[in-house]
């Protein structure tokens, strides 16, 4: 069986487990809580989880990876139920807190659902969802993302978490970034300007402003691109280093760039950041993290900065399906199409590999080895789950058999 049929099967099956990976946070499932925690929802969501008993909660930014293969599978009415559970949250809590439980209402997660709703948009052409989003875009993005606790010196966002009772400061804070836990902030992400933050808030601007554009707020709209095109310059001055022809996160406490090589540089594509020139240079320095079975999220393993861990998950030699997403959707974006295939596929490949052999998807995987076998941080083993990496399946299978990416 070729890797092309291998592939459709999966997708197929993919395509079928989307009503099973629904879950609901109605009134009578917060009543049959055991923990107390749940929040409230009013919509079904596809779950980070799924329909493993993994990640029950709707996440701010697994969920916009779901959404992307969702509207692949032509399942627009679970896309809509998500965004209008998003807006649902920035009504009540001012943005959409890293899950719908009562721990998370202290910090969000990388800004990237927007861009979401605005593929939904375009696959749709439904304006009554315009009009709902973007008053409600418009305050989190001001009033959360923008907001004195987010706000450093240099005009570029930090993390921060405003006092989740359970997690040492330092962890909840770097929660915020997606990356639990990393490396590559030296323990203390509120000294820096997280790349895939500062990338992601780009992106949310431009949505902003397309939006706007398509509401007729032409002065919005012009305001929204120069916020994005002000960020970029803050990102380019900054974490640009250009001997050695790539972007490093910045600690402007310090202020130098930390030495660390990750992934995160090539959200710089995704968000459309780099010049070309830049975005050659960004290739050139791929094979650092490129290994057999796809992306390490960082070209070695860095010794854990925090004391509660030996190993953190985000790091090499782990490979995270939204990391491939990003990074082949970026070297797609500036014409490396053969490097974006290839990685693609590795991952893909990969992922097909142990679905046979386990009948699972899994949370991350050893792209050096091709397994499940990391060292242990949080969890004894890798979980099993649906979400994003039943999304790269979708995402980056289109792209390695119909040359196409969703995104």
């Amino acid at each position: 069986m070729t890797l092309h049929a291998q592939w459709q099967a999966l997708d197929s099956l993919i395509a079928t487990w989307w009503e099973g990976d629904l879950h609901t946070a109605r009134e009578e499932d917060l009543r049959q809580d055991s923990t107390g925690t749940l929040l409230f929802l009013p919509h079904p969501y596809s779950s980070a989880g799924g329909s493993e008993a993994t990640f029950p909660e709707m996440y701010a930014w697994d969920t916009h990876f779901i959404n992307l293969a969702l509207l692949e599978h032509g399942r627009y009415d679970l896309v809509r139920y998500h965004i209008l559970n998003y807006l649902f949250e920035i009504e009540r809590y001012g943005f959409m807190p890293n899950g719908n439980r009562t721990f998370y209402t202290t910090r969000s997660q990388t800004p990237v659902f927007p861009n979401s709703i605005w593929s939904y948009y375009q696959a749709t052409g439904q304006r009554d969802i315009l009009h709902l989003a973007y008053p409600l875009l418009k305050h989190e993005y001001t009033d959360y993302w923008l907001a004195s606790h987010h706000q450093t010196p240099t005009g570029l966002a930090t993390n921060r978490d405003l006092g989740e009772p359970n997690v040492p400061p330092e962890l909840a804070d770097e929660a915020e970034t997606g990356l639990d836990f990393t490396a590559i902030f030296e323990g203390n992400v509120r000294q820096c300007t997280p790349l895939i933050t500062n990338c992601a808030l780009v992106q949310y601007a431009r949505v902003l402003s397309w939006m706007a554009q398509e509401l007729g707020e032409r002065t919005e709209a012009l305001r929204w691109q120069m916020e994005a095109k002000e960020r970029i310059q803050r990102i380019q001055d900054l974490c640009w280093n250009e001997e050695a022809g790539f972007f490093f996160e910045y600690n402007y406490e310090k202020q130098q760039q930390l030495p660390y090589w990750s992934l995160c540089a090539y959200w710089t594509l995704w968000a459309a950041i780099a010049t070309e020139e830049q975005s050659n240079r960004l290739v050139e320095n791929l094979s650092r993290f490129e290994q057999p079975y796809g992306l390490a999220t960082t070209d070695q393993q860095y010794r854990s900065p925090h004391t509660e861990f030996d190993w953190v998950q985000w790091g090499y030699p782990a490979g995270w399906a939204p990391l491939h997403m990003i990074t082949v959707s970026g070297l797609d974006a500036y014409g490396h199409h053969e490097q974006a295939r290839r990685v693609a596929e590795k991952f893909l490949s990969l992922l097909i590999q142990i679905y046979q052999q386990t009948d699972k998807l899994y949370e991350k995987y050893n792209v050096v080895d091709g397994n499940v076998q990391l060292p242990k941080e949080r969890t004894a083993e890798v979980p099993s789950l649906h979400g994003w990496t039943s999304a790269a399946a979708v995402i980056l299978g289109r792209r390695v058999f119909t040359d196409r990416l969703a995104f």
